[in-house]
């Protein structure tokens, strides 16, 4: 697939393909955690780079963006600052759904 600028730097760029891929995996996560029973349940950022790391390693997907845990942490940030969850705690990046 090819990339289409929009405008932004690259580095801009690159992180905001890395929150849209994120923000969808985040849901994802939430999603499963609900039918399990964990509503409202917080999501760290550890678990959602473990789900990632799962997912590429023993998932098959295959176009997996490299991201980092200040990607998801950044990408908790944007979330929260456009109303979607809300922070759990002070001390840890959590997101709750």
């Amino acid at each position: 697939m090819e990339r289409i600028s929009i405008g932004f730097d690259t580095k801009t760029e690159e992180f905001l393909s890395k929150a849209s891929v994120l923000s969808y995996y985040i849901a994802t996560y939430n999603a499963v955690n609900n039918e399990l029973g964990f509503e409202n349940e917080p999501v760290t950022v550890d678990e959602i780079f473990d789900f990632i790391n799962d997912l590429k390693h023993e998932g098959g997907v295959t176009h997996m963006p490299d991201i980092t845990r200040s990607d998801i942490s950044l990408t908790f940030r944007l979330l929260l600052k456009a109303g979607l969850g809300e922070k759990m705690t002070l001390d840890l990046p959590a997101l709750s759904n």
